[in-house]
């Protein structure tokens, strides 16, 4: 206390011995997967789409994190950490270009790593105007079952991506790396040389293939290792991250063990749900198989509440060709997770005509009925539904075969109260344990739940009805207080989604 010596009024602060809460941040998105270029293997922090160009580059034929992340802001995502995954066998395709001479002029190289580069060739001829020196690239991508056609031109194979004309091979390197999507090229004369050349070399005009392209990658690179840091395990040192996808997973074979892996890393974070990608193609039964482990998907169940499985897939407009592009669902969905949570709160469940509208899909890859949808649903697999409102998400569930925990929003309602009060309670520890103690600490968490309550998170008309707190001599025992222990109870009740609403008509009969 003060010593004081003159006669007066004095204010002192005196603390209230509460200390708020504050929410954690539920729409922070994790993405892992295959990028143009980048740092490899560390989690790098995102928060709007030309910052991840200039991090991990543009859209790739052969890779869906760029889309993913672009349909995350897309959708209303304003954060996420991006970790690029690749292998260290990964290897570009390429092609060294060499005139009638056989001297080596330039190499080709494909955007990025991996086979797909094995499926572009290039054609090299005279330039349209036949000025001096100047030469005309033609790049084609070979097309086959396994590729959309988006990628074609307008030749009558359908395989023109690119044209660069007019171009001399003094300066076609800065030409072509500034605009190509598909190639790179690296001159392999001195410069000297090309400027005392006294015509454009001759070229055979014949198509030539680039090759050495090697993915190298397998879906446990995705997962990568805890040790290393790789993978999904780069954000292990992360605590923000809320909303995980691995989007090129979808696009690979035998990657259905490493998703589990994936739903039970989440499990053991335990902040954090995984967006699953099925395989693109698969008809509501195979959809079914894919989820269970039966039929052709033999292994475990996905059975977890930190997990959801959206089905089909998406067509989007892509902005590398400007034609449709069929995507996995997890970016755009994974945006309106955080959507939702910035206009409505996370208990509310990410789906329906409003909240649940896709802006960045402009159709699905298979009409999904509605008897089709009553065998998917009950599974827990949600389906992105075509109706007179737009393209809509239309399903709220988790993976959890368990009742308790089968709805999206009620796991993520209660990963953020478990986050929030372990966060805010950080003060307690070493404390002395006593009644005055318990006090302090049950207001802290009443003050807190009592917010959520009335953001209309909880079920109840009053508080005693929606959540109780529980810390005192009951559950702290001399027993336990000696143990160094401090034991709280919560309980809550959170308000489930209307998913079968039911109205009863009946006619009425007029009365004398």
């Amino acid at each position: 206390m003060a010593n004081y010596l003159s006669p007066g009024v004095y204010v002192e602060e005196v603390s209230s011995g509460v200390k708020p809460i504050a929410g954690v941040g539920t729409s922070v998105g994790a993405f892992v997967g295959i990028a143009e270029k980048g740092v490899i293997g560390k989690a790098v922090l995102v928060t709007n789409w030309s910052q991840f160009v200039n991090e991990f580059g543009q859209f790739i034929p052969n890779g869906y994190l760029a889309y993913a992340v672009y349909n995350f802001f897309a959708e209303g995502g304003t954060s996420c950490y991006v970790v690029r995954a690749a292998s260290t066998d990964i290897r570009p395709a390429s092609l060294v270009v060499r005139d009638t001479d056989n001297l080596d002029l330039f190499k080709v190289v494909a955007r990025s790593e991996g086979e797909w580069g094995n499926r572009i060739s290039v054609k090299i001829s005279p330039s349209s105007n036949k000025q001096q020196f100047g030469f005309k690239m033609i790049v084609q991508y070979l097309l086959d079952s396994d590729f959309n056609d988006e990628y074609s031109g307008e030749d009558e194979e359908g395989k023109i991506v690119e044209i660069f004309d007019n171009m001399l091979l003094i300066n076609f390197e800065e030409k072509v790396n500034q605009v190509s999507a598909f190639v790179s090229v690296k001159p392999l004369v001195d410069l000297t040389i090309l400027e005392n050349m006294e015509k454009t070399p001759a070229f055979n005009e014949t198509a030539l293939s680039l090759s050495g392209g090697v993915n190298g990658m397998s879906p446990i690179d995705f997962l990568g290792d805890a040790v290393k840091r790789a993978g999904i395990h780069a954000f292990d040192t992360i605590d923000g991250i809320n909303i995980v996808a691995a989007p090129d997973l979808a696009d690979m074979a035998y990657s259905r063990g490493t998703i589990l892996d994936m739903l039970n890393y989440c499990k053991l974070r335990k902040d954090c749900i995984f967006i699953v990608d099925p395989p693109h193609g698969l008809s509501p039964l195979e959809v079914k198989d894919f989820k269970e482990g039966a039929g052709d998907y033999s292994g475990n169940s996905f059975n977890t509440s930190y997990g959801a499985l959206y089905y089909p897939w998406v067509y989007i407009n892509d902005p590398l060709t400007g034609k449709q592009k069929l995507v996995p669902p997890s970016g755009a969905i994974a945006g309106t997770y955080a959507y939702v949570d910035a206009v409505r709160g996370v208990h509310k469940a990410p789906a329906g005509t409003t909240d649940g509208y896709l802006d960045s899909v402009v159709g699905i890859e298979k009409i999904i009925t509605k008897a089709e949808q009553e065998l998917l649903n009950p599974g827990g697999i949600n389906v992105i539904r075509s109706l007179p409102e737009g393209i809509c998400v239309w399903g709220a569930r988790t993976l959890s075969a368990d009742s308790e925990w089968s709805y999206v929003n009620v796991r993520r309602l209660m990963m953020y109260i478990e986050e929030s009060l372990d966060e805010g309670s950080q003060w307690v520890v070493f404390e002395p344990n006593d009644p005055s103690l318990w006090g302090k600490v049950k207001r802290n968490l009443t003050a807190f739940l009592t917010r959520v309550w009335r953001d209309g998170a909880l079920y109840g008309t009053t508080q005693e009805e929606a959540f109780f707190v529980k810390v005192d001599e009951e559950n702290n025992p001399p027993a336990v207080r000696d143990a160094g222990q401090l034991i709280i109870e919560v309980g809550v009740a959170p308000v489930k989604p209307a998913e079968f609403v039911v109205i009863r008509v009946s006619q009425k009969t007029l009365s004398k």
